[in-house]
């Protein structure tokens, strides 16, 4: 008979997936500003700003989605040293 053992979570699932979603919906709001932001921009003569903002909102979006990866990594595996399966001794 196989012994079929639950993961115990610290954290759970819908934690990491509702941080998932939190980073999504920050990353949407930072997307339209900046786009916003250098439309003004532009529209106020100063075309040269265009291209801080698009690098600091290209910098924003890749950290974002980082922290995207990183929750479903964690929302899937758990977190590695605290959760990990013991080995087993059969």
């Amino acid at each position: 008979m196989v012994y079929a053992r639950k993961r115990d979570r610290y954290v759970s699932r819908s934690t990491w997936f509702a941080l998932s979603q939190s980073t999504l919906q920050l990353v949407t709001t930072i997307t339209l500003l900046s786009l916003t932001t250098s439309l003004l921009a532009v529209s106020m003569g100063a075309p040269d700003d265009v291209a801080v903002i698009a690098l600091a909102a290209v910098g924003a979006i890749a950290l974002g989605l980082a922290f995207v990866r990183l929750f479903g990594f964690l929302e899937a595996n758990g977190i590695p040293l605290l959760e990990s399966e013991p080995a087993s001794t059969t």
